[in-house]
């Protein structure tokens, strides 16, 4: 009951079955624009302090698909793996003001990762924080703290959400272990 899509979902392109124990969420389509993309899955965020977490893996994506977690409003800020000129890269987009911006990234040498997104809501302070692992103990900072201002155009306040996009060619996959919600955080700065 805690799970919601946030479009009407294309059934075709998710499964819990093709991979026992695993998501799968498939590309069909070429997406220009990370609020459109269908079969985003998400879960609201809660205070005062929440981390959501999971674990990709995605040897089986595609040229300019891009896989990870988000808090989804209209301002944005995510967390994924993006396969681009054939290498695959960890970034951080930022959507402050409804402009999504790559704030950082790295290459990867694996075929899987860790991805991490804590909200602070302690006295309106209306943050979040990625951040990324590639063995799921150590965890590394990643981008910069986004704002998470309360609007309406897509839902009543954030909600984490697992994707996988296509920009270029459709029809890769990313398969996500499990998604993990705490009530705690680390220091956020």
């Amino acid at each position: 009951m805690v799970w919601q899509w946030n479009h009407n979902p294309d059934n075709s392109n998710w499964s819990v079955k093709e991979r026992k124990g695993y998501l799968r969420l498939r590309t069909s389509k070429i997406d220009s624009s990370f609020t459109q993309v269908k079969n985003i899955l998400t879960q609201r965020t809660f205070g005062p302090v929440c981390s959501g977490s999971t674990m990709i893996e995605f040897s089986n994506m595609k040229e300019g698909d891009f896989a990870g977690l988000s808090l989804l409003q209209k301002d944005f800020g995510l967390v994924g793996v993006k396969v681009e000129n054939g290498k695959k890269k960890v970034v951080m987009i930022n959507a402050e003001n409804g402009n999504p911006k790559e704030i950082e990234s790295a290459l990867l040498n694996q075929d899987r990762v860790f991805f991490k997104a804590e909200c602070n809501f302690k006295n309106q302070a209306d943050q979040g924080k990625f951040y990324y692992s590639l063995d799921g103990k150590k965890w590394i900072s990643i981008g910069k703290t986004i704002k998470m201002p309360y609007t309406l155009p897509h839902f009543m306040g954030y909600r984490f959400g697992l994707f996988n996009y296509a920009s270029k060619t459709a029809g890769g996959f990313a398969d996500f272990d499990y998604f993990r919600v705490e009530d705690t955080i680390s220091e956020m700065k």
